[in-house]
């Protein structure tokens, strides 16, 4: 082959490579939006495609709820009692362990007390110089009929023996003020139940000395007339005081219970809100016993507690529009169960997120933020 043509046919090699590399140098860079990303850029809405596992539902109508919540049997005031003594002493014997039901009158606890032989010691002296008075008052009255005796004798007597029944008037009251019976009061004193029930809790112990008037323990009786009921806030705006409603027990018993007023403030230590319901009708539970009480609710959406989500401290719901969901604040009501009542935010009809509304919560929270939208 001709030298001249090979050079030639090399050149023009060299000549296409390189306007091909600068032709490939120029092209731009691609640009819009690519496979994955999004051209949204307001951080409240947020691109539905690309995200999995949702599920939607449609807002139902409102309707009127009921929902049965835990309580606990309790005794009526006048069903409660404190375990005193009238005397102080030392516990030599507890009889009855706490729990136990026992009928009215049964002892409880035996304390040895000094302070009562003393006041029995003193109401037998009064007693008997009372008598002694009295005797001497007869003799000098027959003395002074018989024209033996004194007028002044006689007066003399008259006012020994009021004296004397005076002082024996002392220490009968002196026993009788801490509920003894001066004739059977001795130097034990024993402690009784005051009506059928238990003993909730003993506050002494056994060989302890105690005072008069101390608290002992506490009583209850066997029956309870009250359901304590707490919930949390906020409190269900129909249920007003004196409205009738039912409360069960786990073996299908049931009562009508009165409610008997409504709190104004939360508890201290579960900052719920305390109710207090009157049972009637049939044989009452005994104290401690699980009841649960319907409580009747406003009418308000009810949706799954899934769809409802805190951002930034503000309860919503994710709204689907089109082909995007925007979180809508909304006033959280009372639980039920894994439902919530839904007061204000939403309308019937609307397409909601009922599950996977976390991953909404978690895009958004990204955007905001600055990090990806997508993984």
């Amino acid at each position: 082959m001709n030298p001249l043509f090979r050079i030639s046919a090399l050149g023009l090699s060299l000549i296409a490579f390189t306007a091909c590399g600068r032709k490939k140098e120029a092209a731009p860079p691609a640009t819009g939006p690519q496979t994955g990303e999004t051209s949204t850029t307001d951080p409240n809405r947020l691109p539905l495609k690309h995200v999995r596992g949702l599920h939607f539902m449609q807002v139902p109508q409102p309707k009127a709820e009921g929902a049965w919540y835990p309580a606990e049997a309790i005794g009526d005031e006048s069903a409660q009692a404190v375990l005193a003594s009238p005397v102080k002493g030392i516990i030599s014997a507890i009889q009855v362990p706490p729990g136990r039901h026992v009928p009215p009158g049964t002892g409880l606890l035996v304390i040895q007390s000094p302070e009562l032989a003393r006041l029995k010691a003193d109401w037998l002296s009064s007693k008997a110089k009372r008598q002694r008075a009295e005797a001497e008052l007869a003799r000098e009255q027959r003395l002074f009929e018989g024209q033996a005796g004194s007028r002044r004798e006689l007066e003399s007597a008259h006012s020994e023996a009021a004296t004397a029944k005076a002082d024996e008037e002392a220490s009968r009251l002196a026993l009788e003020a801490r509920g003894l019976n001066p004739e059977s009061a001795g130097a034990v004193f024993t402690v009784k139940a005051p009506k059928g029930g238990s003993v909730t809790a003993y506050k002494a112990q056994l060989g302890q000395g105690v005072e008069a008037g101390q608290e002992l323990g506490s009583f209850q009786s066997a029956s309870a007339a009250i359901a304590k009921l707490e919930l949390p806030p906020p409190a269900p705006t129909e249920w007003k005081p004196g409205a009738l409603t039912e409360v069960r027990k786990s073996d299908g018993q049931r009562w009508k219970a009165r409610l008997e007023g409504t709190p104004m403030t939360l508890t201290g230590d579960t900052r719920r809100l305390s109710y207090r319901l009157r049972l009637s009708g049939g044989p009452l539970p005994i104290p401690g016993t699980p009841l649960e009480v319907h409580v009747p609710l406003t009418k308000a959406i009810v949706l799954p507690q899934s769809a409802l989500q805190q951002v930034e401290g503000i309860w919503g719901v994710f709204v689907k529009e089109g082909e995007e969901a925007v979180f809508r604040p909304v006033r959280r009501g009372v639980e039920l169960g894994g439902d919530v009542m839904v007061l204000e935010g939403v309308k019937p009809g609307q397409t909601v997120v009922g599950e996977g509304a976390y991953l909404l919560k978690s895009l958004q929270i990204k955007r905001k933020s600055g990090g990806e939208d997508n993984d």
